[in-house]
């Protein structure tokens, strides 16, 4: 079991440093960008027809690359107040349970909408499908959003099997709940 703890630790730094970046410089770019179109468009008034879809694009698909890595830190599709509540009042089998339970649905639920991407990027390819400006084609975006929701699925995967592991051992008698701000 110890050389699949490192091995999910190497998946999960080199998702992080990868995926944290790129979505990180992508955000930051798309947002200079917004700021010169609203000083072009405020104090010289003129505008790039296509700015306001690159800016949505843009951070869509930095939030979409950016989902794998708040599920590594277990910050994404959390029910972390109902844990902590329960492990507070001595429920700790339930709460070994319930992040089992939350790790395989997420895994399921992102693998299903992974899978059913593939069928979505080929139509949108087939039909052409563009933003509202006409400049961009959406099967980029949709390839994006499925890498993001993929990762996201082999990520609650791993936490699946680590939970299971824990479980196991019996940590859940001495853990402490991970606190998040999203709930």
């Amino acid at each position: 079991m110890t050389s699949f703890y490192k091995i999910s630790n190497l998946i999960k730094s080199y998702i992080t440093l990868i995926l944290g970046n790129l979505s990180a410089y992508l955000m930051i770019g798309v947002t200079l960008f917004a700021l010169a179109e609203i000083i072009r468009r405020y104090i010289f008034g003129v505008v790039f027809e296509w700015g306001q879809d690159a800016v949505i694009y843009a951070m869509v698909s930095s939030v979409a690359l950016y989902i794998c890595v708040t599920q590594i830190n277990r910050g994404h599709l959390v029910m972390s107040a109902v844990l902590q509540l329960l492990n507070a009042k001595g429920f700790h089998r339930t709460v070994g349970f319930l992040k089992i339970f939350v790790s395989i649905f997420i895994s399921v639920f992102t693998g299903s909408l992974t899978y059913t991407a593939y069928s979505t990027i080929e139509y949108s390819i087939k039909i052409g499908e563009r933003t509202e400006s006409l400049f961009f084609y959406m099967w980029p975006f949709h390839f994006v959003l499925s890498i993001g929701m993929g990762l996201m699925c082999v990520v609650a995967f791993l936490q699946f099997i680590e939970d299971v592991h824990s479980y196991v051992k019996g940590d859940h008698f001495t853990q402490e709940i991970e606190t998040a701000t999203d709930v």
